[in-house]
């Protein structure tokens, strides 16, 4: 690793140093509305600027979706698939074959933030993530280790990040507060939601947002009519913000709360009971009495001096924590395991400084972004389990990323260096020894601008991933505590091209697209061993290869918007032997028709290939169908209102995606909503 580190000084150097007398006007360029705003690639800029595989699901995208959980979003995005389950708290995604499957070593290879904060949740049999949809206004994936840098080490897979309502999105342009409630119901899973949320601006320096969302949570049911998964849960949401601006400074402070309950709840959410999965005696995983908690606060102050283009500071003070306290439910029949009850937490506390200066010149533009950062990750649980090691992780990270715009050429390099300490509680039975990682992450990325429509770009980035506490301690059947893991270590190159303009076939239309290739090379890759002590738990394989790539393609032309995305990722290790962790390659296809100001009609298509598993068995390839309509009446007393009507899977497809553990995937789902603004 240290010898990227003379490499990293010369690409910093190339952009913190730019030459003004060298550098060209940059021409004006049009404004497309195909083309999104990307806020978590470092400087806000249009997506197509950006050179990184990049997918933004906006207001509008969401408003298609009408998404139940945050896996129906992250299900329109290319190169990303689910893992898991329709339920819930059954939601992992994987990111070109990084991602959940059953093991941490591959939970931590993506970077989830809501709100720029991370979530971070691994227990066996479980959920990753859990989050209300209701809340959400956009969603960003950064795929690939593009985005390291800022947020974390160790993102092999990308960044996944969600940003929740504020008040500016809920008051109307003139008024002083302004909000929306909102009824739903979904048959699969079977759902029912009501939400209510107000955005208050007394003053230009002021604003606050509060909003309440309650979820009715029940069963998963596959084409055929079989119950899944049970969720069976009562589910009430918070969200609290608000922000004061005083001067050049603004403080702003949020608070997230999710809260469910459920009785008699499958203890598996990924597969269901899986009653006989070890013969005709096994019970199945149980049902249980099953409190989810997940919280997310956070105080930012920051700084922007007007008269100052080197500062534009802020400082964050944030705690998350997420909560799984199972205990037996009421059915005899059908016990969970003792191992597998009681409380588990994961607490994370952080504190980061980063400051963004404005570097440009004449001809030039150029961001210089520098922080750091440390956090105390606290993983505990009440019931003393091999499977699931209590431990502390403390780490703190100082970083650099630079954006230079010059003439034709975009350049953006960035340099982390995180520092990583983790040790077991005294539960840990195999091992007392702690463990001291570091990690040095150097990249670099250049964009040319071919022509006014035309961009082609290349990165490369290094990357490394510092083994977790469930990797190093965890016991599971026998096996010994893994403290000499080494590092994953990643290379990642990627090279693409972009387009966008407008008359292309017809005056007023737009087009737009981004093909990206990429090729991850990773060395001492982390897998399970399954094999009984002295051996370790986990080991690492000498080396894995992925590769593969992604087309996204969008065109609009008077009412009609159409898209489509193709997305293929294939690995193996060194030996050959095929990745247990690839999605499906997929083929996604959408099409809208703004009928009239009052209708919008619209379709999705999702037609997967098939994936041979190494373990000889074949997950077939599918096409599921969705179809939406929104009504929205202007005038009258319905004016103001919303109406959604969708089916998923409207031809009632029985299919089980290559990245799901077990299957199937649900069955056809009719979805209802009803939406008033106020």
């Amino acid at each position: 690793m240290p010898n990227k580190l003379p490499l990293l000084s010369l690409l910093l150097g190339t952009t913190i140093i730019a030459c003004p007398a060298l550098a060209q006007d940059q021409a004006e360029q049009p404004t497309y509305a195909l083309d999104t705003i990307v806020l978590r690639a470092g400087v806000e800029k249009v997506a197509s600027s950006v050179p990184q595989s990049v997918s933004v699901v906006d207001e509008t995208a969401l408003e298609e979706i009408a998404p139940g959980s945050i896996g129906d979003v992250m299900a329109t995005v290319p190169g990303v698939a689910g893992v898991g389950s329709s339920s819930f708290f059954g939601q992992g995604f994987n990111i070109r074959g990084f991602g959940s499957s059953g093991s941490a070593a591959h939970e931590s290879g993506i970077v989830q933030l809501i709100d720029g904060e991370e979530k971070y949740f691994e227990s066996y049999r479980q959920g990753a993530l859990f989050v209300e949809p209701d809340f959400l206004k956009r969603v960003e994936v950064l795929r690939g280790p593009g985005a390291s840098t800022l947020y974390g080490s160790g993102a092999l897979g990308g960044v996944i990040a969600m940003e929740t309502i504020d008040a500016s999105d809920l008051i109307a342009p003139g008024k002083t507060s302004g909000g929306r409630v909102k009824l739903g119901y979904a048959s699969n899973p079977d759902t029912v939601l009501g939400s209510v949320a107000w955005g208050w601006r007394p003053t230009d320096d002021f604003e606050a947002v509060a909003a309440f969302a309650y979820r009715k949570l029940g069963e998963s049911e596959d084409s055929d009519g079989n119950t899944i998964v049970r969720s069976n849960s009562d589910a009430p949401n918070l969200l609290l913000k608000a922000r004061k601006t005083l001067g050049d400074h603004y403080v702003e402070l949020s608070y997230q709360h999710l809260e469910a309950e459920g009785d008699d709840q499958d203890f598996n959410q990924l597969e269901g009971a899986q009653i006989g999965l070890f013969g005709p005696t096994f019970p199945g995983w149980g049902v249980g009495d099953i409190l989810t908690r997940d919280q997310v606060a956070r105080l930012e102050w920051g700084w922007d001096p007007a008269d100052n283009r080197y500062i534009d500071a802020k400082v964050t003070l944030s705690y998350t924590n997420t909560i799984k306290d199972v205990q037996q439910g009421s059915n005899p029949a059908e016990p969970i395991m003792p191992t597998l009850l009681g409380r588990r937490d994961y607490a994370l506390w952080r504190l980061k400084a980063e400051n963004v200066a404005d570097l440009s010149g004449a001809g030039y533009s150029h961001f210089l972004t520098v922080g750091a950062e440390t956090f105390k990750q606290d993983r505990s649980s009440t019931m003393i389990s091999s499977s699931h090691p209590e431990g502390y992780t403390r780490s703190a990270a100082i970083y650099a990323w630079s954006e230079l715009e010059w003439g034709r050429f975009t350049v953006n390099s960035g340099l982390r260096y995180e520092k990583q300490r983790t040790e077991p509680k005294g539960s840990v039975t195999t091992t007392d020894e702690r463990v001291d990682a570091e990690s040095v992450e150097p990249q670099i990325s250049v964009m040319y601008r071919l022509t006014d429509s035309w961009s082609a770009f290349g990165s490369l980035a290094f990357v490394n991933r510092m083994p977790t506490v469930d990797e190093l301690y965890d016991g599971f059947a026998g096996g010994a505590a893994s403290p000499d893991l080494d590092d994953e270590q990643g290379k990642n190159i990627e090279i693409g091209v972009s387009y966008r303009a407008n008359d292309v076939f017809r005056a007023g239309d737009e087009a737009a697209m981004k093909l990206t290739l990429f090729r991850n090379h990773i060395s001492d890759m982390i897998v399970r061993s399954n094999l009984p002590a002295p051996s370790p738990s986990f080991v690492n394989i000498d080396r894995a290869y992925l590769r593969g790539g992604e087309l996204e393609a969008s065109y609009l032309t008077g009412p009609w918007q159409f898209g489509a995305a193709v997305s293929v990722v294939n690995g193996e290790d060194q030996d050959g032997t095929t990745l247990d962790t690839l999605p499906n390659n997929r083929l996604q296809l959408s099409a809208s028709w703004q009928a009239s100001d009052e209708w919008k009609l619209g379709a999705r298509s999702l037609l997967a290939d098939g994936r041979d598993k190494p373990d000889g068995s074949h997950r077939g390839g599918f096409g599921v169908h969705d179809i939406y309509a929104i009504w929205t009446p202007q005038q009258g007393a319905l004016q103001g209102l919303q109406v959604y009507m969708g089916v998923d899977n409207v031809t009632n497809r029985d299919y089980t995606p290559a990245t799901y553990l077990t299957g199937p995937a649900p069955g056809r789902n009719v979805k209802l909503t009803l939406s008033r603004q106020f």
